[in-house]
């Protein structure tokens, strides 16, 4: 994963910034913890990333399980900005990425289509009420017995509820819109909301996982870090692996 994202620093964009120290730390622990939740991926299995922002988690998976190939989407605005040199790098790769606005309810792949899914990093940057549609939309293209892997920060967490308990925003205010596509966290979630949108589509629950990533940013993150291991639902991040 440190290789990758070595490789991939700078490159997606004429104008991208380098990932500081801190961010390397923070791709590496989150990456590390995402990988280790699907069941055994077969080289010949097809899968989709939703959401390919700098291609670091696509490279992971992409070369993690020795895949054939792997399907990932971004949206078109996005998908614009990136560079010919990143675009080859995903041709080469056998990463195959399509334009996708998921806003528009419709996913460009027939029914039956992917052994598994990763939505990591998506679902707090969507509009609540376009979340359940793109449920749906994952649940028509995944095969039966296919799993999604959804991913995403806690709104739960114990620095977050302390953030409340002082009348602060427990999460990032943040009203720009983002290379001209996508905003920041609009809304996050605790573990129950998952599984309450999943479970509306009938998917069958394999894990609930919480889990802390870049621990040692700060003296909170350590007391945050140390608490959750007494009670979990007081990690910064939470992930769900579910079955059609």
């Amino acid at each position: 994963i440190k290789d990758i994202i070595d490789d991939l620093n700078g490159l997606a964009f004429e104008n991208s910034e380098h990932y500081s120290e801190s961010a390397k730390i923070f791709f590496q622990n989150r990456y590390s913890e995402i990988v280790k939740l699907l069941p055994e991926i077969k080289k010949e299995d097809v899968g989709l990333e939703i959401g390919l922002a700098g291609g670091v988690l696509a490279f992971v998976l992409r070369r993690q399980f020795n895949l054939n190939k792997l399907y990932t989407l971004e949206h078109p605005v996005v998908f614009r900005q990136y560079n010919r040199k990143f675009l080859n790098k995903l041709k080469n790769d056998h990463i195959i990425l399509e334009p996708v606005n998921l806003e528009e309810n419709k996913l460009p792949w027939p029914d039956n289509f992917f052994n598994f899914i990763f939505l990591c990093d998506v679902v707090e940057h969507l509009i609540p009420s376009d979340i359940p549609n793109l449920i749906k939309e994952i649940k028509r293209v995944l095969k039966k017995n296919g799993y999604l892997v959804i991913v995403t920060p806690n709104i739960a967490s114990l620095i977050k509820r302390i953030n409340l308990f002082f009348g602060k925003n427990p999460i990032e205010f943040d009203l720009r819109l983002h290379e001209e596509a996508t905003y920041g966290h609009i809304r996050e979630y605790t573990m129950s909301e998952l599984l309450y949108i999943v479970e509306n589509e009938n998917f069958i629950i394999k894990r609930k996982k919480y889990f802390m990533i870049d621990a040692n940013r700060n003296i909170f993150t350590r007391i945050e870090d140390i608490c959750s291991k007494i009670y979990q639902p007081f990690a910064n991040s939470l992930a769900l692996v579910v079955q059609k």
